[in-house]
């Protein structure tokens, strides 16, 4: 099983986006490779494999991946179809929606949880 540091160490590599925190994105992302996150996005988010947000980043949108961890800011829905990692400084305000799901200490959720198999093209409609 992978651990929260082992899907940090592997966020980055070759085959993978970064977003830097001075990037500010207004409009939605599409993208078949993993990635982070470290700047700010208005609008959803969809990628296939891990995602990280970074602590300085927010999404003001929808988060669709195969993996999360976040450590930042989520203004909007999660539809992971694998595991979601929400660290102990991350904010959430909307619904989780995850197969596995690690909350840490001091996590805050506003919203529902859910144990689902939602992938970025079948999103949980039953709100």
């Amino acid at each position: 099983m992978n651990t929260i540091t082992d899907l940090f160490r592997n966020a980055l590599g070759k085959g993978r986006f970064l977003l830097p925190r001075q990037v500010v994105v207004q409009g939605s992302i599409e993208a078949t490779i993993p990635g982070r996150i470290d700047g700010n996005v208005k609008g959803d988010v969809n990628t296939e494999g891990l995602l990280v947000i970074g602590p300085q980043a927010s999404v003001k949108g929808n988060v669709y991946a195969t993996d999360l961890v976040t450590y930042g800011k989520i203004y909007g829905d999660i539809y992971i179809s694998n595991k979601a990692v929400i660290s102990n400084v991350a904010y959430v305000k909307g619904d989780v929606n995850a197969l596995i799901l690690e909350v840490k200490e001091g996590a805050v959720i506003e919203g529902a949880i859910r144990k689902s198999l939602a992938t970025k093209h079948e999103p949980d409609t039953a709100k």
